[in-house]
């Protein structure tokens, strides 16, 4: 197993102390981990895809320890070719706590045959899809909707999304995507819902929508738009930007986590989210967080 360091080991310590209060005030607990991103091949320049799975399996390790509702992973769990999710798959199945997967964009680095069969290899209902735990409202969504890669070449879904890269979005990063026109109805309906629920919601996608950065969707203005009309919506989690980032924008927490894959400790996090505040609590690269609630 990879040694980690006394402050690491501490600061896990500390949470494990901290859990009786997290229990006595009705929250609830998720693991966290963005771009894990394996592959198997030597590690290049700040890019340490050796030790990918050993610290997969050390943050599955110190996981199970905790009495998590969820892990989240924000996408890119692997760097490219197929055959990547085996060893990934197997660490992670031993999860005492069920697994969400966000696909980002280099799940698509694989062959155009397996493209179609990465959702079910996830264990995702869906490339896009929704989940409660206690009356808070979880949205997974897909921002390689629309892209130059994540379809296979001679599918409808592909040429379509050619012509609107070459319309719309021509000048773009080409490793980001867009959200759909239908998956916005379909995030829009599930947002007026949670409003008239009042339940709280957090948005989960690899790709950033805020603040400016060349890492955010093609149509972050438009998602931006959409999402502050509701004042339910609390947070957009993302991974992507390999270095992290913050910014608040009309209530709402925009958190780019740091990328477990650049580092030779690691980068993870467990979540608290209580009626009042969201609480990172970070190992490793990941600082941690208090996220008042409006």
């Amino acid at each position: 197993m990879q040694k980690y360091s006394a402050s690491l080991l501490i600061n896990f310590f500390l949470l494990l102390v901290c859990y009786p209060s997290i229990a006595a005030n009705d929250s609830f607990t998720l693991g966290v981990i963005a771009d894990c991103q394996y592959a198997d091949q030597d590690d290049k320049g700040t890019r340490h895809y050796t030790s990918c799975p050993n610290k997969l399996s050390t943050a599955v390790e110190q996981f199970n320890q905790l009495p998590l509702s969820g892990v989240l992973h924000l996408g890119d769990f692997i760097d490219r070719e197929f055959k990547s999710f085996t060893p990934l798959n197997t660490i992670s199945s031993s999860l005492n706590a069920p697994l969400y997967h966000v696909l980002g964009n280099h799940e698509f680095s694989v062959d155009d045959k397996s493209k179609m069969r990465i959702t079910d290899t996830l264990n995702m209902p869906s490339r896009y899809y929704s989940f409660e735990i206690n009356n808070w409202l979880f949205i997974a969504l897909d921002g390689n909707d629309v892209s130059t890669y994540a379809w296979p070449k001679n599918s409808k879904k592909h040429k379509q999304n050619m012509i609107l890269f070459n319309s719309q979005y021509k000048g773009h990063e080409d490793w980001n995507g867009a959200i759909g026109t239908n998956q916005l109805k379909w995030l829009e309906k599930k947002l007026k819902v949670a409003q008239v629920k009042k339940q709280p919601v957090v948005l989960l996608s690899h790709f950033p929508v805020f603040p400016e950065n060349n890492h955010n969707l093609w149509n972050a203005q438009e998602v931006l738009s959409l999402i502050s009309q509701y004042t339910s919506v609390k947070a957009w989690f993302n991974g992507h930007n390999h270095v992290g980032n913050y910014a608040k924008k009309e209530g709402i927490h925009f958190v780019t986590f740091h990328a477990m894959l650049d580092t030779d400790i690691t980068a993870f996090s467990t979540v608290e989210f209580s009626p009042t505040q969201i609480t990172i609590n970070g190992l490793g690269r990941q600082p941690s967080m208090a996220l008042p609630l409006r």
